[in-house]
């Protein structure tokens, strides 16, 4: 079983902090620490490139990954664009594919973690995230939410009405699914860290 990581990338100079981040938050640390956690593991890395790939950051680890280079400045098309490019890779039957904004941490064994969750649910995984959206705690239209509980010998999992833009979805449920952001509906489990 092998992860395809899609990350999503923009030009981030004059981004600002609009999602006020903390301090030291850094787009290329976020990239820096991704490499971190899958180097020497089965995983391949595509980075969609929306905007000018000179002078950005992420051209000094060129080697790491194959660039898809795109110039839609939306993140609607850039999503759009991504489930394009998805459809021309070799991806085999137990393969998962890691649809990755550029703004996220993850934990070191993270790549391990999803391989048990996979192995320990074959069949029952549509998404999965690796992000526990602190929505579901406060906001009063998740008052009721009731989740189900999945468990692995190192984590438990649950199920989420929704995620964000970064998840995880084996092949063959991509394949049955029309490729529209829409589509984003179903269960989500997130990871807790």
């Amino acid at each position: 079983m092998k992860i395809h990581i899609l990350y999503r990338h923009y030009n981030v100079e004059g981004a600002g902090n609009k999602y006020n981040r903390p301090n030291w938050f850094n787009y290329e640390k976020c990239f820096i620490n991704l490499l971190n956690t899958i180097e020497g593991k089965n995983v391949d890395l595509h980075v969609i490139m929306d905007g000018n790939f000179e002078g950005n950051f992420i051209q000094k680890y060129k080697d790491k990954y194959t660039l898809h280079s795109i110039n839609v400045g939306s993140d609607y098309d850039s999503y759009l664009e991504t489930y394009k490019y998805i459809k021309t890779l070799n991806v085999e039957d137990t393969d998962l594919i890691y649809f990755l904004e550029n703004d996220y941490l993850h934990v070191d064994n993270w790549v391990e973690e999803i391989i048990t969750l996979f192995t320990t649910y074959p069949q029952g995984l549509n998404y999965v995230s690796l992000y526990d959206h602190n929505d579901k705690y406060f906001l009063p239209m998740y008052d009721d939410l009731v989740s189900k509980i999945f468990t692995t010998p190192t984590r438990h999992w649950r199920t989420t009405p929704s995620t964000c833009g970064s998840y995880i979805i084996p092949k063959n449920i991509f394949i049955r699914m029309k490729i529209s952001i829409q589509v984003v509906l179903g269960i989500m489990i997130n990871f807790y860290i």
